[in-house]
């Protein structure tokens, strides 16, 4: 008698062929991916830049159930991009301003400006263990991974509470979403890791972007 496959959970480690993430780290990206789904997924976020997926993407992701979604949340890079500022860390004064049209959302401000600064911390920790690693889960270019290296705890929140810090990640790919919702939903561990791959392949390949200050993002 043959069983299925046990899914591994989101604090299992990457393949230790690559031995990229710990499992605590592979385990709070998992959580950042699935709060910013959750988040992205309210009817109140449909015009959030934020959360600006293609329609077509967004009503793929509502079909699925919580537990495909926990699984297509645990892939070992980001499903949003952390967008960081081009200019010195203490140069970095934007703040959000009431009535700013992209803080519009029928979101509470304070759980996009939470989940921002939990990512900005988890971006700040990858930095700090490699340029390969935060190159990876979040396509940092050196200048993005040294603005992280340099910045004060008070110079991440500020960077959390801009608008702009967040955006989704391949938000016009939707090939590349239907790929990876259709492996979450089968019972096959090879076929989510080779829609992983095609994730990796596809990272850098993210639309262009401004930095929070106004200036175009380079591309690592």
């Amino acid at each position: 008698m043959t069983h299925p496959p046990e899914w591994p959970g989101p604090e299992a480690a990457l393949p230790t062929r690559n031995g990229l993430l710990s499992p605590s780290l592979r385990r709070d990206l998992a959580d950042l991916n699935l709060q910013y789904l959750d988040l992205g997924l309210d009817p109140s976020a449909e015009a959030d830049p934020r959360f600006g997926w293609e329609e077509s993407i967004r009503a793929n992701l509502r079909a699925v159930d919580a537990p495909t979604r926990e699984r297509l949340a645990a892939v070992p890079f980001a499903l949003f991009e952390l967008v960081i500022p081009l200019a010195a860390p203490s140069q970095v004064t934007a703040r959000v301003e009431d009535g700013s049209p992209l803080a519009r959302s029928g979101i509470p401000t304070g759980r996009c400006e939470s989940f921002a600064h939990q990512a900005a911390f988890l971006a700040r920790r990858l930095a700090e263990g490699g340029e390969l690693a935060s190159g990876v889960v979040f396509a940092f270019a050196p200048e993005a991974r040294r603005w992280l290296l340099e910045s004060r705890p008070s110079q991440l929140a500020e960077l959390a509470r801009h608008p702009a810090a967040i955006r989704p990640r391949w938000r016009t790919h939707g090939q590349f979403w239907q790929v990876l919702v259709g492996a979450a939903c089968r019972s096959s561990i090879a076929a989510l890791e080779w829609a992983q791959c095609i994730g990796l392949c596809l990272i850098g390949a993210e639309d262009a972007t401004q930095a929070p200050d106004g200036r175009r993002r380079q591309r690592p």
